[in-house]
């Protein structure tokens, strides 16, 4: 709940430009649900469900989980959110296609997307950050060395879990996933910009003042 409105907000930008950080940090202030794609599914493929089980299906033959499974996972948790809590979107949508039928899917329940916040960073800032990146093995908690390090090395302040690096974060795997992410996110940038409610946010700057500017876009009109 923020201010008496609902808000449901997407952040936009690619691996390592602090989607996860600013996500969680708008959870923690505004009390919006973080709804990352990644951790959804995961959790899904753990459910004894029928979607649980269609999830692990992909999981389990190493292939990708189709769009509209995607969607329906996250349009289940949007919808759990509706009445006095709004949610931050992170990871997903990755192209216009899957934007789209987001729209669609929450428009038949009454629902929408609010605003869209693109977090912009040189690319040779956003590589640097993603090859200091670290990982809890246990609660999945994001470090990195030069900007946000543990305060024990190789351990997760929230639970001391074993902080580990992503195998394809090299420099080689960094810049093909960046390379997929320009393409795909112009579109995505287009899209709502042509809606108006597309922002954008310096995030190369202290995590602190990257939060305070995106909560100042919130405010607005609101």
């Amino acid at each position: 709940m923020f201010w008496g409105w609902i808000v449901n907000v997407i952040l936009l930008g690619p691996q390592g430009s602090g989607k996860g950080t600013q996500a969680a940090e708008l959870e923690t202030r505004l009390g919006l649900r973080h709804i990352a794609s990644g951790d959804l599914l995961r959790e899904a493929r753990e459910l004894d469900t029928p979607l649980g089980r269609l999830v692990k299906k992909y999981y389990d033959a190493g292939e990708l989980v189709p769009d509209d499974v995607v969607i329906e996972l996250i349009v289940q948790e949007i919808n759990k959110h509706l009445n006095g809590q709004g949610v931050v979107l992170d990871g997903f949508p990755r192209n216009v296609t899957q934007a789209q039928a987001l729209d669609k899917a929450l428009a038949s329940n009454g629902s929408q997307i609010d605003k869209v916040v693109e977090l912009v960073a040189p690319l040779e800032v956003v590589k640097k950050r993603l090859t200091g990146r670290l990982i809890c093995r246990t609660c999945g908690a994001v470090y990195n060395l030069e900007t946000k390090p543990p305060k024990v090395p190789g351990k997760c302040d929230l639970d001391g879990g074993e902080l580990y690096q992503r195998p394809d974060d090299t420099p080689e795997a960094i810049e093909k996933r960046l390379q997929v992410w320009a393409k795909e996110n112009e579109g995505l940038v287009n899209y709502y910009q042509s809606r108006g409610i597309l922002y954008k946010v310096d995030a190369n700057k202290p995590v602190e003042q990257v939060t305070q500017d995106i909560m100042t876009i919130l405010k607005r009109d609101l």
